[in-house]
Order: C-alpha cells, then sequence, then structure tokens
C-alpha cells in the first residue's frame, strides 16, 4: 500500500510542476497588450527654461 501512495504523490506532483507553469505563462501571454494600445509615457521631462535664460 505505501509504494502505491508514493507512485500516485509523486504522479500528482509531476502534472502539477509541468501544468501549473504552463499556465502561468500562458495567462501571462495572453494578458499583454501589443505596444500600440498602449499610452505613451513620457521618459524624459521636457528642457524648462528658467528666466534666466530668457532674460539674455
Amino acid at each position: 500500500m505505501k509504494r502505491a501512495h508514493r507512485t500516485a504523490h509523486a504522479r500528482i506532483w509531476t502534472v502539477l510542476g509541468l501544468l501549473l507553469p504552463l499556465v502561468f505563462f500562458t495567462i501571462l501571454a495572453l494578458r499583454q497588450t501589443p505596444p500600440a494600445d498602449r499610452p505613451a509615457v513620457l521618459i524624459e521631462a521636457p528642457a524648462a527654461t528658467s528666466a534666466g535664460e530668457t532674460a539674455q
């Protein structure tokens, strides 16, 4: 009886070990949106002019 339990336990964990990462990465791949659908993000702030630069 003990050997059957170990065999079943090993099979269940093997299936879970293969199936769970596959499901996780599939969900991540399906949730990603293409770059064209994403809003524009400003990487750098525009160069601000100080009052001293405009007087010259």
